[in-house]
Formats: structure tokens, C-alpha cells, sequence
């Protein structure tokens, strides 16, 4: 609990100060920020933050000549990692380790960008770390919450939302179609449920002192709420690709045009 309340007040006066002193972003960092837009369940200030402080890291990284594939191995690695270690119990670990996945997945993306090394293949291996990651997690919540039905329900809700949102962006894309915003993208999971892991102990110590297997509740609640605005993002935006698709089709533009004709007008 006390690294938990550590890494909080940390985290707060950091953000603090970046907030008060406003620090320019670099150029690419600010157009990344624009495309991804504004996001009900992570705000545009967070986002910011993320790249002002990793940075340093990524500097850090040209300067020892770290390639951005080795980063995105490093995400996978610990995403895998992340997994094992929830199915064993020990979820705050679990959680950090998301956290830290998800922070070589950002590296990766700067590193690229910033020696002007991004690539499909690239991009490849950077979609499929990023998949097999949260994946991994989310197998070993299910894993560990085996004697709970009902959470173990809410786990695969939130796994099948995860998958639903990145096929929808990934069925856009090969429409070619501009995908409309969704909930619960990368980002947001990543954020509530590494930080929903670990920072479970500031409320786990208290209500569930004495249980051998505690649920972890601030978990739980990131869980359900990946599951719930995952799935309904996803569903709507199913939806509007599916309407898209009807107006593009050969046979509902000819019904079209013979619905308009003068003959049958009369």
C-alpha cells in the first residue's frame, strides 16, 4: 500500500507542476496527441503529461541506439509477464507490469517516429505485441478469478471488448473509412486496468485484510467499465460502419436511382 501512496503523490505533483508550467511538446508528440483526440475516460492533459515525461526515456534510448523493435519486444515480454503473474495472485505486480508494457508500447511509437524509422513491418509487430499483451492479462485475470463465476464473466466481457474495439478500428481502416471515436480504446484499457490492478491494495488492505483471495475491487470496477463502454463503443460504431456500407453498395445505389426515376415517380 505504501509504494501505491507513493506513486500517487508522486504522479499528482508531477502533473501539478505540468499543468502550472504548461512545458512545449515537441511537434510530433502535439500531432499525435491531435489524432488521437479527446477521450471521455482520458483527458487530453493526461495524454500530454505521458509524452512529456517519457521524453527523457526516449532520448535516453537514440542516445544508447535502442531500435523501436526492441521496444515493442520489451511490451510483449512484460504483457506476457503480466499474465502469468495475475494467474499466480500477486495483482498489484500484475499491474505494474501492464503499466510498464504499455510504456515501452508508447517508447516504441517515439523512438520510430524520432529516427524516422516507422514502417509497416513496424507497425505489424507494434499492433500484434499490443494485442497479445493485453490478451495475456486479461487470460490471467480469468485464470485467478475461477472461483468467482461473476467476476470471471466481467473479465471476458472486458476481453471481448478489447477485441471488438481493435477490430472495428482495424475493419475501418480497411473500408477506408474515417473510424468514428470509440470508448475504451488502447489507451484508456491500459490506463484503468494496470492502474486498477495496482492500485488495488489502497482499498484491498482495508476491506479485505483477512482474505486469502481478495477480489480487489478498484480492479473489478476498471474491469466492468471496460466492459460495458468497450462493448457499447464498439457495438455503435459497428453500427455506423454497417450503414456506411449499405449506402456504398452497388445494389442500394441502383435501388436508389430507379426509387428516383421519372417513370416510376409517376
Amino acid at each position: 500500500m505504501y509504494i501505491q501512496l507513493g506513486f500517487l503523490t508522486t504522479a499528482f505533483t508531477a502533473l501539478t507542476l505540468f499543468a502550472l508550467l504548461a512545458p512545449t511538446l515537441s511537434d510530433s508528440a502535439r500531432a499525435r496527441v491531435d489524432r488521437q483526440g479527446r477521450s471521455p475516460f482520458l483527458g487530453r492533459l493526461l495524454v500530454e503529461f505521458a509524452y512529456w515525461l517519457l521524453s527523457p526515456i526516449v532520448r535516453l534510448a537514440i542516445a544508447l541506439e535502442v531500435s523501436p523493435n526492441a521496444s515493442s519486444w520489451a511490451c510483449l515480454l512484460l504483457g506476457v509477464a503480466s499474465g502469468v503473474v495475475a494467474a499466480a495472485g500477486a495483482i498489484p505486480l500484475a499491474g505494474a507490469l501492464v503499466l510498464g508494457s504499455a510504456l515501452f508500447d508508447v517508447v516504441d511509437g517515439m523512438l520510430a517516429r524520432s529516427l524516422g524509422l516507422a514502417s509497416d513491418a513496424g507497425e505489424v509487430l507494434d499492433a500484434a505485441a499490443d494485442r497479445y499483451s493485453e490478451f495475456c492479462f486479461l487470460t490471467g485475470l480469468c485464470f485467478y478469478y475461477r472461483r468467482e463465476p461473476w467476476a470471471m464473466l466481467a473479465v471476458q466481457s472486458a476481453l471481448l471488448a478489447s477485441m471488438m474495439v481493435s477490430y472495428s478500428q482495424a475493419k475501418s481502416e480497411a473500408m477506408r473509412i474515417e473510424p468514428p471515436r470509440c470508448w475504451m480504446r488502447r489507451p484508456e484499457r491500459v490506463v484503468y486496468l494496470g492502474g486498477g490492478a495496482f492500485l488495488s491494495p489502497l482499498i484491498t488492505t482495508w476491506l479485505e485484510s483477512g482474505n486469502p483471495q481478495p477480489v480487489h475491487y478498484p480492479l473489478l470496477l476498471a474491469v466492468l467499465l471496460v466492459a460495458i463502454f468497450g462493448n457499447v463503443g464498439a457495438i455503435r460504431r459497428f453500427g455506423l460502419l454497417y450503414r456506411i456500407a449499405r449506402s456504398r453498395s452497388p445494389f442500394s445505389r441502383d435501388l436508389a436511382r430507379r426509387d428516383s426515376s421519372p417513370h416510376l415517380l409517376g
